[in-house]
């Protein structure tokens, strides 16, 4: 269908300019609204997340998520929500990820339900119950560059190490349980402009700070600053999206949410024959229970690799 009206290529092209828009508009009419949950809503970046996210699962829904698009649309996404805020003008500060993901998703445990974290959180959680973590998938800049390190792994045919998913969740769950226990116990504290709040672990291993290109103030703050984002591009050539699986807390909260997202990965049988062919080729845990029809699957990103390579056209986008 989104052949006959427009090609993919043209259509990401017109993609970029309806995302980049919200941001020229708010940045004339910086300052005359009042911050509100919907203010703060349609901000540039949330807008460009949406419009971004639906062009995803409509790409995936037709079966036109190819290399020749699928590259560029993650490509969009590094640098809108993870390079732009660098960039210095107030223009591309308004794509600028801040919070994080990260930040957004453990900080009310610390500092309350801000504006700021609530509009975050519904976003995400919003493209994730429509579609397989459309924003993990398609808008993370941390998620989209593990993306495009896979994508290039398997062209320079750097095998893959996949381990259990049991194993990713365990730890990715005793981290955030970790989180919790020092929240909630207070046994270990920072002070911040002279008020004090428990200890943070995400503070020190929170890839997204990678993108923020500032350098800080001691080599120890730099090593605590960059290194869980260099760390996760080297892995990312050896394990598929490991930050996503072994720390994120929004990978959590998602592949929770994902079990009830309105389109997932489905299979149709027959025409499937059991070939293997999909659980081979696809970078993610998810494909052996996807065909062992579990309701309760490990994380979906939607890399859509089970649908390419499928011979029997068995695997779709579906309700």
């Amino acid at each position: 269908m989104i052949k006959k009206v427009m090609n993919p290529m043209t259509f990401l092209i017109v993609l970029v300019f309806f995302s980049v828009i919200p941001g020229y508009a708010a940045q004339q009419g910086a300052g005359k609204n009042a911050p509100s949950y919907f203010n703060f809503l349609l901000q540039p970046k949330f807008i460009a997340m949406l419009l971004i996210g639906l062009f995803a699962l409509l790409l995936l829904k037709t079966k036109n998520m190819k290399k020749n698009i699928k590259i560029p649309l993650l490509l969009l996404s590094t640098f809108l929500f993870g390079i732009a805020g660098n960039i210095g003008t107030k223009f591309f500060s308004l794509f600028a990820m801040h919070p994080s993901p990260v930040c957004a998703s453990v900080k009310p445990f610390l500092f309350g339900f801000r504006i700021s974290f609530l509009v975050t959180l519904s976003v995400i959680f919003l493209l994730t119950l429509i579609g397989p973590k459309l924003f993990c998938s398609w808008i993370c800049p941390v998620g989209a560059v593990q993306e495009l390190i896979a994508m290039w792994a398997d062209k320079l045919k750097i095998s893959r190490k996949k381990t259990s998913f049991a194993f990713s969740q365990t730890i990715r769950l005793a981290i955030f349980i970790f989180f919790i226990f020092f929240c909630a116990a207070g046994i270990l504290t920072l002070s911040q402009n002279g008020r004090t709040f428990p200890f943070n672990i995400y503070d020190y291993i929170n890839a997204f700070h990678g993108f923020e290109f500032i350098l800080q103030a001691t080599l120890l703050d730099n090593l605590f600053h960059f290194l869980p984002f260099l760390l996760t591009l080297i892995l990312a050539f050896k394990f598929y999206r490991p930050f996503c699986h072994y720390i994120c807390p929004v990978g959590l909260y998602a592949h929770f949410l994902e079990q009830i997202a309105i389109f997932r990965i489905k299979l149709k049988r027959p025409p499937c024959n059991d070939c293997g062919i999909c659980e081979k080729m696809a970078p993610c845990k998810a494909v052996p229970d996807i065909l062992n029809g579990a309701n309760l699957r490990p994380d979906c990103y939607g890399c859509n690799v089970c649908v390419e390579v499928c011979p029997k056209n068995a695997l779709s986008i579906a309700r």
